[in-house]
């Protein structure tokens, strides 16, 4: 990741509930991209051009099928409130 170059050179005052952070572009550690990316300062940074010689990568996932026992779900039998009868408290 890298800065844009747009950015560079500029503070940013970033206003959040905790109240307002200022950041100077200048002084921003690239390797804390996920905390400024948590700000919602993401569009700061743009991706780094990889290059088309490198292998592309795929993984392969084959699952396993499995037979699973379903077991039917119960109605749950309701409880009813024992309310005193007529003389009982």
């Amino acid at each position: 990741m890298r800065i844009k170059n747009e950015y560079k050179g500029k503070t940013i005052v970033k206003s959040t509930t905790i109240g307002n952070i200022t950041v100077v572009i200048d002084n921003i550690d690239v390797s804390k991209y996920q905390y400024y990316v948590s700000l919602g300062m993401g569009y700061i940074f743009e991706k780094e051009s990889e290059t088309t010689t490198a292998p592309e990568q795929c993984i392969k996932y084959e699952g396993i099928e499995q037979e699973e026992e379903v077991k039917p779900i119960l109605k749950r039998k309701r409880r009813t409130k024992k309310t005193p009868g007529k003389g009982e408290e």
